[in-house]
């Protein structure tokens, strides 16, 4: 399967989920982008902090 229709097929399965608990899709998928822009930030940080740490180690 492409990547494409497995993330459309997980979305439509958490819109019937939010549909059978009463919960409002669009807050929770709100939620859940906000979850993944915070985890590529903290991996971009870690990333630039590996990288200026080798570069200070060079340059000593």
């Amino acid at each position: 399967m492409k990547i494409q229709e497995i993330k459309h097929k997980q979305l439509n399965r958490l819109k019937e989920i939010c549909e059978e608990s009463d919960v409002n899709y669009s807050s929770l998928n709100s939620l859940l982008e906000s979850v993944k822009t915070k985890k590529l930030y903290k991996r971009n940080n870690y990333h630039l902090q590996k990288i200026n740490d080798e570069i200070e180690n060079a340059t000593k």
